[in-house]
């Protein structure tokens, strides 16, 4: 699934916590192993990359843009940091280097839980994701229905739903196209506002496309554990993580209520900075 594996470090305690779940991804999916350093080589980075078996690649310059730089020259397809570490201060939840790697990353970005570090997994033992069935999230229920057949797992995959606010069906009645006649027709059809159009509104529309997610997770080998859940689509995804301990929260880049004119939607971006484990954002734009 992943051919090269590119992981940062400052060789802080806490990257190498990310380092060490790298290698191990790296492992199990016979992917090419890279550490990046932005700085200078020293004697501790080569015992690190022996241990892992890894090629290592030394910058001067800002590490996120390092980062960035080399996973773009190696054409990796994915890339690891520590939530912090690597010049990140513990007082945020997400330090300033993959907080910018998030919004930046040309490839998918694992975020690894380094403070407080998870249990110690060997491999994941359970994955979640999000869908609200834009073509984007699809394509990381894809992803990830693929890891999960890797690893030999069951993915949770979630559906949040939220039912309009009265203030919210006056405007969608007050729209001239009236789309409140349309709103169980497909998602093809036209004239939907933009802000509602994957708004997920009820447990029929967040079940017909968990039943779609289902079908993708099912050509990857693998069978889902479909979810429709009332709530918003961060704070949902987040709660079912921490209530069952999950190991690793998957979304994509964009769709899951965000727009393409950012480069991070609002829902990835938020479970980036508050989740309880790992999360593995995939650059689906």
């Amino acid at each position: 699934m992943y051919s090269t594996i590119v992981a940062g470090t400052d060789l802080s305690d806490t990257a190498r916590i990310a380092t060490d779940r790298a290698a191990t991804l790296s492992r199990v999916l016979d992917s090419k192993f890279v550490l990046v350093h932005a700085g200078q080589a020293t004697p501790a980075l080569d015992e690190l990359a022996e241990d892992y078996g890894a090629e290592v690649v030394v910058e001067a310059g800002d590490p996120a843009s390092v980062l960035i730089s080399e996973v773009e020259r190696l054409d990796a397809d994915l890339l690891v940091v520590g939530s912090v570490g690597m010049r990140g201060a513990r007082r945020f939840l997400l330090g300033s280097v993959p907080n910018k790697v998030s919004h930046h990353a040309p490839t998918d970005l694992l975020i690894v839980k380094t403070d407080p570090p998870r249990k110690d997994v060997d491999r994941y033992g359970s994955v979640l994701v999000g869908t609200d069935g834009s073509p984007t999230a699809t394509r990381a229920v894809k992803k990830i229905a693929a890891l999960s057949s890797r690893f030999g797992i069951r993915p949770i995959v979630v559906c949040a739903y939220e039912p309009l606010s009265e203030q919210e069906m006056k405007q969608l009645r007050g729209d001239p196209e009236d789309p409140v006649q349309q709103w169980n027709a497909p998602k093809i059809a036209q004239g939907t506002p933009s802000e509602f159009r994957w708004r997920i509104a009820d447990a029929v529309q967040a079940q017909d496309i968990l039943d779609r997610a289902g079908q993708v997770a099912a050509e990857e080998g693998v069978e889902a554990d479909l979810r429709a859940l009332e709530g918003h689509a961060a704070e949902t995804l987040l709660s079912v993580a921490e209530s069952e301990s999950v190991d690793l929260i998957a979304v994509g880049s964009v769709g899951m209520t965000g727009t393409k004119r950012f480069m991070l939607g609002n829902v990835p971006n938020r479970i980036s900075h508050h989740a309880p484990t790992d999360v593995l954002i995939l650059h689906t734009s």
